[in-house]
């Protein structure tokens, strides 16, 4: 594997199309999520991962209204999942959060993807909640 990544600003709109692909390939085909694409994909950071020139993977990170930072959005695509991809990701996206002034990072996880989170250092707070059909539970990592 050859990895690299670039962070962009999500109103760059043609820097968005692979992230956007990515996560219509995860999201949408592959998980049967009926929307992915948001108002706050204009606001948010992206991180795109890529093998040689092929983008294999992509997140977001933002600061909500309550200045509350956030990572979302976060897929690998199948074929490249169980490589460390997924944790490199991560850290990119989290290193860039700390940058940003960050001193903790929250997300809300799939259920099913609550351990990959949890070895990364995420704790599980609060109850399950629903998007569309899929339980997340949210998680929170402190960064400093």
């Amino acid at each position: 594997m050859n990895l690299n990544n670039k962070i962009f600003k999500g109103d760059d709109v043609s820097e968005f199309s692979d992230a956007a692909q990515i996560r219509k390939t995860v999201f949408l085909d592959e998980q049967a999520f009926s929307y992915d694409l948001d108002d706050t994909d204009k606001i948010a950071f992206h991180a795109v991962v890529y093998n040689d020139n092929s983008p294999v993977a992509t997140g977001r990170f933002f600061f909500d209204e309550n200045n509350t930072p956030h990572i979302g959005r976060v897929a690998v695509l199948k074929e490249y999942r169980q490589y460390g991809i997924g944790r490199y990701l991560m850290e990119i996206l989290e290193n860039f959060a700390a940058e940003q002034g960050a001193e903790y990072i929250t997300l809300g996880a799939q259920v099913r993807a609550s351990g990959f989170y949890g070895k990364l250092g995420y704790v599980e707070y609060g109850d399950i909640f629903y998007d569309e059909y899929c339980e997340h539970i949210n998680m929170r990592k402190m960064l400093r």
